[in-house]
């Protein structure tokens, strides 16, 4: 199948903006589907980097040994993976992936409801484990917290699994960024300008939401724990990627995890990598090796969309070469310079293959719908709170 759209959404710049440099993440943990045929039934599968048993040793002393993934702080405990930032999306009867610390016994649950989740589990490098876990063919469609009991005590994630009846063939997705909790130089205040943004994807049709980057505006714990209580209010599943913003010391992974993971809604693929550290056009670093492989499994999807906060000409070559020339994604969404693109003033994509779209800040109170149906992604005008 031709993962070519018909007819192309606007195009992008190549202007070199600003926010450049600054220390890569190790980070590495990732979805993935199975086969080919996963791409059909969204999957999630995790993967290690290289350097994994480094950066969990790292999260083992900043994360509490508290009795929740989620506690005052927010941040991951026991489980890492699925989380209110990346969610598993699954049909009744159908499969996802967990990573999780520890061996333990899993369950989902949803108004009172609590199902048996049963578990195959492979050992990681690092000493954590994949869970590859079938959700009960009982199971309501909606948000279910997951759950693990090991080594004495119980971890709880909310908003961690959504589970379709059904996933169509036209669908919406809203598209945020820049949310920059923590700045308060606007109208309201940047929680609150938030709020009304939810409370408007909550009210449209939208299948789920992506959110790329700047969550926070100084990267810090207390910005993140606001913007996921804040995030929780969502009635849909929210994918997040970081921005340059978020990236003090491991705070991002320490709340969310991998830096780049990609994730199946029916047909289509979703591909989330970071772009803090890109202006290493001659390096090969770790995310290069994980988007060959990620592109590559996502290659049978209907539609491909990328999802980072910025993208810039000057970006590894690496990168460029898999993402939009050897195997071009279908669309590129991404936030970063508060404002559209203006192709008029030379603001394409130099590759000429790849269409972009960016969406200004929602700490403005902007964000995006984005209609994708069988012709292709057709990103609509956009949309602001009141």
């Amino acid at each position: 199948m031709s993962t070519t759209p018909q007819s192309r959404p606007m195009a992008c710049f190549k202007s070199p903006f600003e926010h450049r440099g600054g220390r890569r993440s190790t980070w590495a943990v990732a979805q993935r589907p199975t086969s080919p045929a996963a791409s059909r039934h969204p999957l999630q599968r995790g993967t290690w980097g290289r350097r994994a048993p480094l950066v969990l040793a790292v999260l083992l002393v900043l994360l509490p040994l508290s009795g929740h993934a989620r506690d005052a702080s927010g941040l991951l405990d026991l489980i890492i993976t699925p989380n209110n930032g990346m969610p598993a999306l699954a049909a009744p009867g159908g499969t996802f992936d967990a990573v999780l610390r520890e061996k333990g016994e899993m369950k989902i649950l949803r108004d009172g409801n609590v199902l048996q989740v049963t578990a195959e589990w492979t050992p990681l490098p690092g000493g954590s484990f994949r869970a590859h876990c079938a959700v009960p063919a009982g199971a309501a469609v909606g948000a279910w917290s997951l759950e693990c009991a090991a080594g004495g005590k119980t971890d709880t994630t909310v908003r961690a699994v959504y589970v379709f009846k059904e996933f169509p063939e036209y669908y919406i997705i809203a598209h945020l960024s820049d949310v920059h909790i923590g700045n308060e130089d606007v109208p309201g205040g940047s929680v609150e300008t938030l709020r009304k943004t939810v409370a408007a994807v909550n009210d449209s049709d939208a299948a789920f939401a992506v959110i790329t980057g700047d969550l926070t505006h100084n990267g810090i714990p207390d910005q993140f724990s606001k913007f996921m209580e804040v995030l929780d209010t969502c009635a849909v599943p929210t994918f997040v990627c970081p921005g340059n913003h978020d990236r003090t010391a491991l705070h991002y992974e320490s709340f969310f995890g991998p830096l780049t993971y990609r994730f199946t809604f029916g047909r289509d693929g979703y591909l989330a990598f970071d772009t803090k550290d890109f202006v290493v056009a001659d390096s090969l670093g770790e995310q290069d090796g994980l988007l060959e492989e990620y592109r590559r499994e996502l290659k049978p999807c209907r539609w491909v969309i990328g999802l980072t906060h910025r993208y810039e000409p000057t970006m590894g070559m690496r990168a460029q070469m898999t993402l939009f020339v050897d195997d071009p994604l279908d669309l590129l969404l991404f936030g970063h310079i508060h404002r559209e693109l203006k192709p008029e003033e030379g603001e394409v994509m130099p590759w000429g293959t790849t269409p972009m779209v960016a969406v200004p800040a929602e700490i403005n109170g902007k964000y995006r719908l984005i209609d994708v149906t069988a012709q292709g992604p057709r990103p609509r005008p956009v949309s602001e709170v009141k």
